[in-house]
């Protein structure tokens, strides 16, 4: 049984992620969009690394959880 197939197994009773790593996205984290890419996907929601900085209250982030519902996949527009 290969390492693949093992984890298949393991996880057979987890719900499908509708993301995951490397999807770039769109979302909202507290009313501010931004794009980024997708790190994973659980319960506690979908956490994306932004491509530029979140300055809150004079703390900068790069990576915070988004809730499900904001997130959508970006639209890449080909010249």
């Amino acid at each position: 049984m290969t390492l693949a197939e093992q984890f298949a197994k393991r996880d057979a009773h987890l719900p499908k992620p509708k993301w995951v790593y490397g999807d770039r996205v769109f979302a909202k984290y507290l009313d501010f969009p931004l794009v980024g890419m997708v790190v994973r996907q659980n319960e506690h929601g979908v956490l994306i690394h932004s491509d530029l900085p979140l300055v809150l209250e004079q703390e900068t982030r790069y990576v915070v959880y988004c809730n499900p519902k904001t997130v959508k996949k970006l639209v890449v527009l080909q010249d």
